[in-house]
């Protein structure tokens, strides 16, 4: 069996001139929405301790910005912190099995700054990255049978090779040294929990940032020359999969490796909020655009379905940016109060707001809940659960709107002009107008940059 050396051969041999124009604008337009995502991070509060906490990390070499800081760190650091970012807010890509972004793009631009890794090598990276991971992530998905919620979902372990191959392959590493990398990145993968989840913890944040962490270490060692460990994925011995799942559908590997592209699959989040909450903002903003709606006029809103675990509602408040949005009363209380998105959605004042929380609490729920296993088997398989709204308002009128795809799911592109657009709201909260329009420019034009820090020095005023 040699799905291992597959995967890395292809990382490795993978050319810029071979991508169709679909898969280079897609790359290009994550780098725009995940560091649009990052900038929004930079003003909460955890954003801001997760900067602390790099130049606690100490290190001497300044090697990649720290985005909204500007200060420059070692590469693993720095791809820490920026990772963390990504995050935490909630609002970078989906993929069918996590948040490839919060990886591949901090990574790619921390080890592209440390090498000076032309626009098109950067593409070309990412590309690697989310055709690896998630090829790998699927080969490990449970059967419905799997028991979640006392073992935990994968999503924040796997999400380490999203970092790894991009930064391998801007490495310049050859095809034996990536195979390692492969293996090197299993071995220092964090176990699944439900604990961090369950318990609505920044801290899964912060689980991105280590992941991205420790991707580029692996990369680094693999390139340091350690003694390899082939055949990662390959073999009859208990594999990767055991830690996370009850099989392994190891076909998944290599299956259509060069010929489809996963990274077409991706869901851009339109909304700083959990992925299965961002259709019933939708919908709500719909109402409020098309009927004149403001929160003074309504008496109650009904979901339907509701989503198992994210109809929490808190009336003393929230104590965490997670908390908050996984909530969709509180999400699309804030939206009604601050049509426009970011972190002024989860500051503490807001998050304990009396007047948010009394029209949160008008905010029901009717049907079965939607499981997210079925909701992520859905989204597999190009479908998508229909969500539905309805607005009664205190004059009498029941205003309803049917969300069957969320926008920026691949069924319901943004423009390019859109994701222009979400990122300048996005950055507006970390870096003026000019390096705004600047970063535009750069990012939508990715192929002509000869060294990616031209970038990383747009992302800090």
């Amino acid at each position: 069996m040699v799905k291992t050396r597959n995967l890395a051969d292809y990382a490795v041999n993978l050319k810029y001139e071979d991508l169709p124009d679909e898969v280079i604008e897609q790359a290009k337009l994550l780098v725009l929405h995940t560091l649009g995502a990052a900038l929004a991070g930079c003003s909460t509060e955890q954003g801001k301790r997760a900067m602390e906490l790099a130049k606690a990390m100490g290190g001497q070499k300044d090697e990649s910005t720290i985005l909204g800081y500007g200060g420059k760190a070692p590469c693993v650091q720095a791809g820490f912190v920026n990772a963390t970012l990504a995050d935490m807010l909630d609002w970078e890509d989906c993929s069918w099995t996590g948040h490839p972004s919060a990886g591949a793009i901090p990574a790619a631009l921390a080890v592209g700054e440390r090498v000076k890794s032309s626009g098109k090598e950067i593409i070309c990276s990412i590309v690697a990255g989310y055709e690896l991971y998630e090829r790998i992530a699927m080969a490990m998905q449970p059967s419905r049978e799997y028991d979640y919620r006392n073992r935990g979902w994968g999503l924040t372990s796997w999400n380490i090779y999203a970092s790894a191959i991009p930064a391998a392959r801007l490495l310049k590493l050859d095809s034996d040294r990536m195979e390692n990398v492969i293996g090197i990145a299993g071995a220092l993968t964090h176990i699944a929990t439900p604990r961090v989840q369950a318990t609505k913890t920044d801290l899964c944040k912060y689980r991105y940032g280590t992941n991205c962490m420790n991707g580029i270490t692996a990369a680094l060692i693999a390139e340091s020359g350690i003694s390899p460990m082939h055949n990662f994925l390959d073999g009859e011995m208990a594999g990767y999969w055991v830690a996370f799942s009850d099989k392994c559908d190891s076909e998944w590997y290599n299956r259509n490796l060069g010929e489809e592209y996963l990274i077409m699959e991706t869901y851009f989040k339109h909304w700083p909020t959990n992925m299965w909450i961002n259709q019933h903002l939708d919908g709500i903003d719909i109402i409020m655009r098309e009927h004149g709606v403001g929160p003074e006029d309504v008496e109650e809103i009904i979901v339907r379905p509701p989503v198992d675990r994210r109809m929490g509602f808190k009336p003393e408040g929230y104590e965490s940016i997670m908390d908050a949005e996984y909530s969709i009363p509180y999400c699309i209380s804030v939206l009604m109060h601050e049509p426009e998105p970011g972190p002024n959605w989860y500051t503490a004042e807001r998050m304990k707001d009396p007047k948010i929380l009394d029209f949160a609490s008008r905010v029901k729920a009717e049907g079965s809940p939607l499981t997210l296993v079925d909701a992520f088997i859905q989204f597999r398989e190009g479908r998508y659960p229909e969500v539905s709204v309805e607005v009664k308002t205190k004059d009498g009128r029941v205003l309803n709107q049917d969300v069957p795809f969320p926008t920026g799911h691949p069924n319901n592109r943004m423009t390019v002009e859109e994701f222009e657009a979400r990122f300048r709201r996005a950055a507006s909260f970390t870096i003026g107008q000019d390096k705004i329009e600047k970063a535009v420019d750069k990012i939508m034009n990715l192929e002509k940059v000869e060294d990616v820090s031209q970038i990383a020095d747009l992302m800090y005023e």
